[in-house]
């Protein structure tokens, strides 16, 4: 067994193990990063650790950033890097509408980090880990060659979505769900300068991990983003 965390892990509905990453260059650097859930007393939190792969077993070396709002659902999350070797981190609403809006909280947003989980000084906010904000529950995040990073969310009962993510940006909320198409959301989406995604889904399909398909191995696929969905179990 490499790891066991069943000690650790708090595992309830869409909780558990959530996101993990190899370090770009893990031949020579053989990080493993985690993000999963925990209690803390009788509250669910989440927390992203750093491992070490020995050839044998994964040992903890840091815990990046924890005490993150959870929920038994929306705690997100996906993990992936960025070509300048920042981390990206997804999280959920936590069920707390009031949080994704709020920027000095980490709940329903995109992060983004040094590997050591410093705040890189190129972020929107040199001070925060807040890379864009406004998400509900994104479980889909992919850096396509084309350098445009893309995210699939879960709506409500209407509008699951696929963005493209960019530093600072609004992505509505729970005010706004999929496009600026209502009075309420027209009026936000103008003040607040709220991003729409490229498609939304309504009936939902909940959607969840991407990546882009560049293997000549099925011809129909290569060069498209693939996505992932829950409810009728389809790619």
């Amino acid at each position: 067994m490499l790891l066991d965390l069943s000690a650790d892990v708090y595992e309830r509905s869409e909780t558990g193990m959530l996101g993990m990453a190899l370090h770009p260059d893990f031949e020579n650097t053989p990080h493993v990063f985690i993000a999963y859930t925990y209690l803390n007393g009788s509250n669910i939190r989440e927390r992203l650790v750093k491992f070490e792969y020995d050839g044998t077993i994964l040992s903890p070396l840091d815990t990046l950033i924890e005490d993150i709002t959870g929920n038994t659902t929306h705690v997100g999350c996906r993990l992936i890097f960025l070509a300048d070797n920042t981390l990206l981190m997804s999280t959920g609403d936590a069920q707390q509408q009031s949080l994704p809006q709020d920027t000095t909280s980490v709940v329903g947003k995109i992060l983004r980090m040094h590997m050591d989980g410093s705040i890189p000084n190129d972020n929107p906010n040199p001070s925060s880990l807040v890379y864009s904000f406004g998400h509900r529950n994104a479980q889909g995040l992919w850096l396509a060659p084309n350098v445009i990073l893309y995210s699939s969310e879960h709506g409500p009962t209407t509008d699951d979505e696929l963005n493209i993510i960019t530093p600072n940006a609004n992505y509505g909320w729970p005010t706004v769900t999929g496009f600026c198409d209502s009075p309420p959301e027209e009026a936000f989406c103008t003040e607040n300068n709220v991003v729409e995604p490229l498609a939304a889904w309504t009936p939902t399909i909940a959607p969840s991990d991407i990546i882009w398909y560049n293997n000549p191995a099925i011809p129909e696929l290569k060069d498209k983003l693939l996505l992932t969905v829950l409810k009728d179990k389809s790619l």
